[in-house]
Formats: C-alpha cells, structure tokens, sequence
C-alpha cells in the first residue's frame, strides 16, 4: 500500500521545477571509483602473480634438488640394493615432462663433463678445483662459468678441464 501512494505522489511531481544534478561532480565520483577500484586489482593480481612466481621457483628448486639426491642415491651400490630390496614395486607415476627434461639434461650436462678419473685432478690449477667439485656436485655448468667470470678467470678453462 505504500508503494502505491509513493508511486502517486511521483507520478504528480513536475520534473521542470526540480533542480539538475550537478553532472559533473557525479561523473567525478563514478571515475574516482572506477580508477581506485582498478588500482586496487591491479596491486591485488600484481601481488599474487609474484607470490605464484615465488612459490612456483621454490617449487622447481626442490623437485631439482629431489632429482640430484635420487641420482646420487642411485649411485651408491650399498644404498641402491637396500632400496630395491626394502621398497615393494610402487606404480610410476606420470610427472610433468617439461620439468623432467630439464632436470634430466641439467643431470646429463654436469654428468658427461665430470673428470672421471684421479689423473685429471693433478692436471687442474688450483684456483679452477673448486669449480670443478661445484658441476661434480651438480650445479650447472652455466651457472659454473659465470662464478668463474665473476672472479675475473677464464670459463673457457673450465670447459678444458672438462674435456680432459
């Protein structure tokens, strides 16, 4: 009933006597509104899109560190029989191959270029040892060179000693 009588009452109000809303102050709120809300979101997914990163970074570090203690674990014999020996067959799973890849190749790199035997260790200049020990210990050889350019030595030695 009361929708009615203020339906009346509208319906009899002359439209020519009542004063404009001021546009452009309206039009000043709507944009405000609008561009505060849009910094808003912006900051908002900025903010997630880097903590995703963060964590997607962190993520591929350990899986990395997980596939050079699964390959050094399986070099040890001791280590290795024991596990076949105590862990009953587990089907295999199915892991993304784009992070496979490249974890196996960084495994593949850092394992071809390792000297192989104790002569080759007597042939390496001392400031370069380290860096040796650094791929055999599974760092990447690129990331390898840089350290050696950092300090001001030759990364196209390293990749002699590696030859050898």
């Amino acid at each position: 009933m009361p929708d009615t009588v203020m339906s009346q009452e509208i319906a009899n109000v002359d439209l020519s006597k009542i004063a404009a809303l001021q546009q452009k102050r309206t039009l000043a709120f709507v944009n405000h509104f609008v561009i505060t809300t849009v910094q808003f979101l912006n900051n908002f997914a900025k903010k997630c899109e880097q903590k995703m990163m963060l964590f997607e970074r962190k993520l591929e570090k350990i899986n990395a560190t997980m596939v050079l203690l699964e390959t050094r674990l399986s070099s040890i014999p001791e280590v290795n029989t024991e596990t076949d020996a105590a862990k009953p067959q587990e089907p295999v799973t199915e892991q993304p191959t784009e992070i496979n890849e490249a974890n196996s190749e960084q495994i593949n790199a850092a394992n071809e270029n390792i000297p192989e035997n104790s002569n080759t260790a007597e042939k390496i200049k001392p400031e370069y040892e380290r860096f040796v020990k650094m791929v055999q210990v599974g760092v990447p050889i690129d990331a390898v060179k840089l350290k050696i350019s950092l300090e001001g030595l030759d990364p196209n030695e390293l990749d002699r000693i590696l030859k050898k």
